[in-house]
C-alpha cells in the first residue's frame, strides 16, 4: 500500500515528493485541511484523489493528474464530493454527471465549430452514389474557391455563388446570413445563385436528418422569404423549336463534324430526356435485342423505384447509336475528355444553330419534344412517362400503366412525324415499325 502522511499541500512539496520505495507501489499524502483529499505517488506520475466511505465502504474517486490539475482545483472538487457524501449520495455518481456534462459541452462546441464547407463535402460524399455525374460535379462548382487556370479557354476560374459561404460555421447559417449573402449573388449571378439556394435548400433537410448535424442544423428554416425574394423569380422559359424549324435544324447538327455530338443531340430531340440523363447513357443501358433505353433519372419519383425508367429505342435513334464508336462505357464518348464523354455540346449546339437560324438551349430540346407532340394530339401521359415528368394526375400515378410496347407505339409514330418534318431520310428496317421512304 505504500507510506500515508499528512500535511499542508503546497507545490513545493507536491514537486518534492519522490516515487514510492517499493517497486510497483503508490503513497499517499493526505491534505492537513481539506477531508478525503491526497495527492498518489506512483512511479511514473502523481494525481489528486479524493477517498471517503459511502454505505460502509471505502469509495476512491481521481480528481486529476499533477500539475495538470491545480491545488486550489482540486480543493474545490474534494469540497463537492464531500459534500455528496454528507448529503447521503454517492460522489461517484457526481463525477459521472460532470463528466458527461463535459463530453456533451465538447461535442456541441466541436459541432458549433463545423464549417458548412465541411458538412457540405459530407453530403457530397454521401449523396455521390445516388446522382449522376453531372449533377455531382454541379455541387462540386457550387462550392468551388475558383482562381484555377481553366481546362479550357484563356484565364481562371470564377467562385461558385456558394463559396463565400463555406468558411461559416454552420450553426450560424442564419436566415440574416442567407439574406446578406442573396442580395450580393443576386446582384450579379441571379439565376446560379437561385440553383445554388435549391442545392443548399436540400443539404440543410439532409443534415437536419443526419445525427452528426442535426443538434445544430433545424432543417431549411435559414431560408427565408427575404432572402428568395433577393434572388428574384425565374422567368418561364419559352426556348423551343417550331415545326417549321425542324429542317434547318436537323440540316445543321447533321452537318457537324463531330458525329458524337451530332447523334447525341439528335437523340435529345428525339427521345425528350434530360440532357446529363443522355450524357450518363452507358452501352450496358441498351437492350438491342428488345429495343430499349434504361436512363438513370435524377430522381427516382421522377421514373422507376430504383431511379430508372425504360423508354423505347426509336428505329432511328438506334441507327445513330449503331454507328458510334466502342471506345469506353460511355455511348456518347471522347477520345479526348477526361470524363471519357462529350464535353462540348453547347458551343457545338450554338454553332449548328447559329447556320440554322434558330437559338436553343439543350434543355430547349426536350422542351421541343414535349411541345411538338400536341401537333399528333399524343397522350401526355406517354410524353411524360417516355420523358420522366412526374405524372400530373391520381389516374396517371395510380391507375395507367403503359408497357414498353405501348409506348413504342406512340413514340415511333411521334419520330417518323418528326423526321417528315424534318425532310430526314427514315431508315430501312426488317418488321412494321418504320415505312420505308423510296
Amino acid at each position: 500500500m505504500g507510506q500515508s502522511k499528512r500535511f499542508s499541500l503546497t507545490v513545493k512539496r507536491i514537486n518534492d515528493l519522490l516515487p514510492p520505495a517499493v517497486v510497483g507501489g503508490q503513497d499517499f499524502y493526505w491534505s492537513a485541511s481539506q477531508a478525503g483529499l491526497a495527492v498518489r505517488v506512483t512511479a511514473g506520475k502523481k494525481a489528486f484523489i479524493w477517498q471517503g466511505r459511502y454505505l460502509g465502504k471505502v469509495v476512491r474517486i481521481t480528481i486529476g493528474d499533477w500539475p495538470g490539475k491545480s491545488i486550489a482545483d482540486a480543493e474545490v472538487v474534494a469540497r463537492r464530493f464531500q459534500a455528496e457524501l454528507d448529503a447521503g449520495r454517492d460522489p461517484r455518481q457526481l463525477k459521472k454527471d460532470n463528466e458527461a456534462a463535459a463530453a456533451a459541452a465538447s461535442e456541441q462546441a466541436r459541432l458549433e465549430a463545423v464549417t458548412l464547407g465541411q458538412a457540405w463535402a459530407n453530403y457530397l460524399k454521401d449523396r455521390q452514389p445516388h446522382w449522376g455525374d453531372t449533377h455531382y460535379q454541379d455541387h462540386l462548382k457550387l462550392a468551388q474557391a475558383g482562381g484555377e487556370k481553366r481546362k479550357r479557354g484563356a484565364g481562371k476560374t470564377v467562385a461558385g455563388p456558394l463559396h463565400a459561404l463555406m468558411l461559416l460555421p454552420l450553426s450560424e447559417l442564419s436566415g440574416e446570413a442567407l439574406e446578406r449573402w442573396a442580395t450580393k449573388e443576386g446582384a450579379t449571378r441571379p439565376t446560379r445563385a437561385r440553383l445554388a439556394m435549391r442545392c443548399l435548400k436540400a443539404f440543410l433537410r439532409w443534415a437536419a436528418d443526419e445525427p452528426e448535424y442535426r443538434a445544430v442544423v433545424a432543417g431549411d428554416q435559414a431560408i427565408t422569404k427575404r432572402a428568395r425574394e433577393r434572388l428574384g423569380r425565374a422567368e418561364a422559359k419559352q426556348g423551343c423549336l417550331l415545326k417549321e424549324q425542324l429542317p434547318a435544324w436537323f440540316a445543321a447538327v447533321r452537318g457537324l463534324d463531330n458525329p458524337v455530338i451530332a447523334a447525341y443531340l439528335q437523340s435529345l430531340l428525339l427521345i425528350g430526356s434530360r440532357p446529363g440523363e443522355l450524357l450518363d447513357l452507358k452501352w450496358s443501358d441498351i437492350d438491342w435485342k428488345w429495343s430499349s433505353l434504361t436512363i438513370r433519372d435524377k430522381d427516382a419519383s421522377k421514373g422507376g423505384r430504383d431511379g430508372t425508367r425504360t423508354i423505347p429505342l426509336t428505329p432511328y435513334v438506334e441507327r445513330l447509336l449503331t454507328g458510334l464508336p466502342t471506345r469506353n462505357q460511355w455511348v456518347f464518348s471522347s477520345p479526348t475528355s477526361k470524363s471519357g464523354r462529350i464535353s462540348e455540346v453547347n458551343h457545338a449546339l450554338d454553332r449548328a444553330c447559329s447556320v440554322a437560324g434558330v437559338e436553343v438551349t439543350p434543355h430547349d430540346l426536350r422542351r421541343s419534344f414535349v411541345s411538338l407532340s400536341e401537333w399528333l394530339e399524343l397522350p401526355s401521359g406517354v410524353i411524360a412517362q417516355i420523358g420522366g415528368h412526374k405524372p400530373s394526375a391520381t389516374q396517371e400515378r395510380h391507375y395507367k400503366v403503359r408497357p414498353l410496347d405501348l409506348l413504342r407505339l406512340h413514340h415511333e409514330r411521334f419520330e417518323v412525324w418528326m423526321l417528315e418534318q424534318a425532310g430526314v431520310p427514315l431508315p430501312v428496317i426488317e418488321g412494321s415499325r418504320l415505312r420505308a421512304v423510296q
